[in-house]
């Protein structure tokens, strides 16, 4: 993939369609927006020196996520400060990616980047609990009724079993990480998918809203402490609670904040929810153990931004797996 190739037919696009876009001005320029999380989607910066757009491209298998954003984005900017849809483009872009939605452009800092991040915390909890409830969202969104169990197998057991294919595929390019410890990540994901399907509260029907990917850089802030909810294509009309406050509340896990977080939890979403967020809470652990390292192998492909990539994903690794071992027990054989 070349992504300096990529920038220049996204430039030419942008020039094409300046006026379907809302620019007005000349001076277009287009940008790879680098998302550390992984390479499914590409996101791209468009300017025109004075309005700024964000455009995100889907290939195939994706595209419907973004179709759903699409068709619930009007409810998802007035209730859940979704940045505002511009334009749907269902042309071909670059290569393989056949679908794709323009935004206004948010100019805030990630939560994670935030010198002040609990002034914003409540609002986004409160934001999630009616996100959690909302019935509205579930007459557009697609999605198949489930079990909590099976929820939590397809958001972590599939992409875990998928990850450790990708990653033993090259294991050369890894060499901080040995077989035995590649054969204790499998082992870890058959406990956890045990664990999962033993437990009473994951047996019950899921029937929450969730976002499912609301991590700390999907909170935009901006300066006056408006907050901005970002990446909706994982939506689900019925997903789990507990993923969206594990995945939201990660960073505070364990941190001396926690217990007046845990009793906020305990009153907005209920003792079931929090219950299952246990589980979830070890799964996000293990996930920054092994889902880094597919994304150091994917980097591979994009030399552009492979070495800031590489060694964010090694980083990440290298502090997760450690501690991970110090919460759910010694590494076995």
């Amino acid at each position: 993939m070349n992504l300096l190739s990529n920038e220049k037919q996204v430039l030419e696009w942008a020039k094409a369609n300046s006026r379907l876009i809302g620019f007005t001005g000349s001076r277009i320029e287009a940008e790879y927006i680098w998302n550390p999380g992984g390479f499914i989607n590409q996101s791209y910066r468009l300017s025109d020196g004075e309005t700024v757009r964000h455009l995100k491209l889907a290939q195939g298998e994706r595209a419907p996520r973004l179709k759903q954003w699409a068709m619930l984005s009007e409810h998802l900017t007035s209730h859940y400060n979704a940045p505002r849809l511009i334009e749907e483009v269902t042309q071909e872009i670059i290569p393989g990616y056949s679908y794709g939605l323009v935004f206004d452009y948010i100019k805030g800092t990630p939560l994670s980047s935030c010198s002040n991040p609990n002034a914003v915390l409540e609002h986004v909890l409160q934001a999630l609990n009616r996100l959690h409830a909302d019935q509205e969202l579930k007459k557009g969104a697609g999605a198949q009724a489930r079990s909590y169990a099976e929820t939590f197998a397809e958001e972590y057991i599939a992409r875990f079993e998928e990850d450790l294919e990708t990653i033993r595929s090259e294991k050369q390019l890894l060499d901080f990480v040995t077989d035995d410890a590649l054969d204790w990540f499998d082992s870890e994901v058959k406990t956890l998918n045990l664990l999962v399907h033993q437990q009473p509260s994951f047996q019950k029907q899921a029937m929450d809203t969730v976002h499912n990917d609301l991590n700390w850089q999907n909170v935009l802030v901006e300066e006056n402490g408006r907050f901005w909810i970002i990446d909706w294509d994982d939506l689900s009309a019925y997903g789990d609670a507990a993923m969206d406050n594990s995945v939201f509340l990660w960073p505070l896990y364990r941190s001396k904040d926690w217990p007046y977080w845990k009793e906020r939890l305990l009153e907005l979403e209920g003792r079931e929810c929090f219950d299952r967020m246990e589980l979830y809470f070890r799964a996000k652990l293990l996930d920054d153990v092994i889902d880094v390292l597919a994304d150091y192998v994917e980097a591979e492909k994009l030399p552009e931004v492979k070495q800031q990539t590489q060694q964010q994903a090694k980083e990440i690794h290298l502090r997760a797996y450690p501690e991970y071992l110090k919460r759910y027990g010694a590494r076995r054989g």
